[in-house]
């Protein structure tokens, strides 16, 4: 038995769809085509964007190593001025408790001055009241 193949039949409705099927996927394509386009072309854009950034930040690198050196060096600074502010303190504190000391040694010989002049005054005052009192009224001499 020999194979026979069966043709089909084609009326205007079948070109019809055929035709708006194949028209209708080459407007999909397109538009898949316009999109992938479009974000091709954001995508080179957000690179060279970034491309700026990483450039600028690459200019910006070698200004870290003398940064960190100014850093350190303050950090030292801090370090030697709190250093030379305990020396300072001990300092202060050394001079008050020497100049405590002085304040105190002048009190004592203060007191002990009042006192000799106490005791002088109460000798001179039983020296006086012993002696003969007198009392010898000098003449006012106008010149």
């Amino acid at each position: 038995m020999p194979v026979t193949w069966e043709k089909a039949r084609l009326n205007v409705w079948h070109i019809g769809a055929i035709i708006f099927a194949t028209a209708t996927n080459a407007a999909l394509a397109g538009l898949v085509w316009n999109d992938t386009k479009r974000d091709i072309q954001d995508t080179q854009d957000d690179m060279k964007t970034l491309q700026a950034s990483v450039t600028d930040v690459q200019k910006q690198l070698p200004q870290i190593a003398s940064l960190q050196f100014q850093m350190t060096r303050v950090v030292e600074q801090i370090a030697e001025n709190k250093a030379g502010i305990v020396a300072v303190d001990s300092r202060v504190d050394r001079v008050v408790e020497s100049l405590g000391g002085k304040l105190d040694t002048l009190v004592d010989s203060v007191n002990k001055i009042a006192t000799r002049v106490e005791v002088l005054n109460s000798k001179l005052e039983d020296a006086a009241t012993k002696a003969d009192r007198t009392r010898f009224n000098m003449p006012i001499l106008k010149r």
